[in-house]
Formats: C-alpha cells, sequence, structure tokens
C-alpha cells in the first residue's frame, strides 16, 4: 500500500528504513499510537485522539512532543501525502535508550475500508475467550503492544469470521479485537463499560453522545455473551471503519444487520461528520449495489 511518513520532521516513503533498530518502540513495544481518519484532507476529531494519547502518555510515563507539534505533524504529513481520504497513524516511542527525544511517526495511507457488502448486511463476529485484567491500567491504552488482539483476530478469520469478540472470564463480552462493540437489548443501546477494561473508543464515544442527542435508550453496561446472541441488533465502530453492523455471532444469526438504530445512528455520524468539519455530501460509506 502506498504512502507517506513523517518521521521526526522528515518525510520519507511509507515502506522506507526511517528508525533505529534499537528504537524502545520497536524493541519492546514501549509506546503509543493513534489511528485516524481524514475525510478530503482533514482529520476527524483530532483533538480527541490527542488527548486520548496525552493521557496514555502520562499513565505510562512516556514524554510527547507538544500538542502544536503533533498536530502540525499531522498536517504536514496529510499535505504531503496528496490523499484527500486517507488513513492517518500517528506513533510516538521513547527513541533509543537515552535519546533526548522521543520518536514521532506519522504515517499516512490510502483509506482500507471493509467492503461495502458488509456495510450492507453485516458482518459476521466470533467470541473468542481471553484473560483480561481489569485492574491494569494498560487496558484503557492504546500501546503498541497488540499482539492478544491480533492472535484472537487470526483465531476469528481461520474460522471464517471477520471480527474477533473478546470474552473476559465472567463471560462478558469486552470489545472487538479491532473496534468496540455496541448492541441493541430490548430496545436499549449496550455498550461494555470501561470498568471492562476496554479501549476508549474515539467512535464510541461519539455514538454515545449522539444517541443522547437522538434521544435513543442507552447504557454502559456488562453485555454477556448470551445477551449478545439474543439482541435485536449490534454494530462495531473504529475511527476508519465507522459504523459497521453486526450480522451474526458464533454462525447464530441477529434479527437485523443493520437494524433501524444501526441505520439511525449511522447516518448521525456522517451528519456529524460533515458538519465539524465543514464538508458537505460525504459519499455513502457503503454505495448502493449495482449488481
Amino acid at each position: 500500500m502506498a504512502g507517506i511518513a513523517w518521521v521526526n520532521g522528515r518525510l520519507v516513503a511509507a515502506n522506507a528504513p526511517a528508525i533505529a533498530a534499537t528504537d524502545r518502540g520497536f524493541l519492546y513495544g514501549e509506546g503509543l499510537f493513534e489511528t485516524m481518519r481524514a475525510y478530503r484532507g482533514r482529520v476527524f476529531r483530532l483533538p480527541q485522539h490527542l488527548d486520548r494519547l496525552e493521557a496514555g502518555a502520562t499513565e505510562i510515563g512516556l514524554s510527547v512532543p507538544p500538542r502544536d507539534s503533533l498536530e502540525g505533524a499531522v498536517h504536514d504529513a496529510l499535505a504531503a501525502s496528496g490523499l484527500p481520504e486517507a488513513g492517518v497513524r500517528l506513533t510516538v516511542t521513547p527513541g533509543p535508550a537515552g535519546a533526548e527525544e522521543p520518536t514521532c511517526v506519522v504515517l499516512v495511507r490510502p483509506l482500507s475500508l471493509p467492503p461495502p457488502e458488509r456495510y450492507r448486511t453485516g458482518c459476521a463476529a466470533l467470541s473468542v475467550p481471553v484473560a483480561v485484567s481489569r485492574g491494569s491500567s494498560l487496558r484503557g491504552v492504546k500501546s503498541l503492544n497488540y499482539l492478544d488482539k491480533l492472535l484472537a483476530q487470526r483465531q476469528a478469520e481461520r474460522a471464517g469470521a471477520h471480527e474477533a469478540l473478546l470474552v473476559d472470564p465472567d463471560g462478558c463480552v469486552v470489545e472487538g479485537a479491532m473496534r468496540n462493540v455496541f448492541a441493541v437489548c430490548a430496545g436499549t443501546l449496550v455498550t461494555p463499560p470501561l470498568s471492562r477494561g476496554l479501549l476508549p473508543g474515539i467512535t464510541r464515544a461519539a455514538v454515545l453522545e449522539l444517541a443522547r442527542q437522538r434521544g435513543f435508550p442507552h447504557a454502559e453496561r456488562d453485555l454477556p455473551l448470551s445477551g449478545l446472541l439474543s439482541a435485536e441488533e449490534a454494530f462495531l465502530t473504529s475511527s476508519l471503519a465507522e459504523i459497521l453492523p453486526v450480522a451474526s455471532v458464533n454462525g447464530a444469526r441477529l434479527r437485523a444487520a443493520p437494524g433501524p438504530m444501526t441505520r439511525a445512528l449511522t447516518e448521525a455520524y456522517r451528519e456529524s461528520v460533515a458538519r465539524e468539519l465543514g464538508i458537505p455530501n460525504l459519499p455513502d460509506v457503503a454505495p448502493p449495489s449495482t449488481d
């Protein structure tokens, strides 16, 4: 995949060697990252992404560049890429041992989304049992160490599913391997609480805001796997994919995909993007089928 990277003020090709082999992010997974979506050259909710990065940096004792420097790096990398629709990843590590400044990388690549049919008819999810340390401060930090989630995702894909759903020893759904989880249970929009040890997604927060604004019944509460299996509808959220409906869990089909609340929130989310970024006429996330 083509793209460009901004590395400590230097623009290089996305696949060019650009950091030291002794960088602590490479050696030990010590660092943080944010994945963002650019619409027509502008990142949606950049301040919220930087808020989360800075909160995570405080939690793990990582020094990060000043906010205006991070914002400038994102803008410069996007402008240099020439990509109006893009995935943007900001990564910060301590650099090599003894480094005076952290390593900062902004990677900009063409936007990659699930196939349109998954938005139209829903994706397949598979529950994967995981050991979640709910008391660990790292559960809410978007750190470079994603191995547990990657392994869960591979397990789901080997079984023919599109997304792994992480289920803790209490039998509660925590989050997806790559996305947050929502379900509509008895007419109420439910998403697992942060106390379950999940990542506080930027899109998750936006969807909760929209549910409040639209007057939809909603709650942050435990979501047992059995509750998800009996839900009227469900969807996954992330900055890149936005709102992705779920059609089945462990092979059992849900009643609607996408359901009425999923459709309403998808429309509201895209209206919010267009309004906040001042971009009229955003294209449909899933163009109508031409079959």
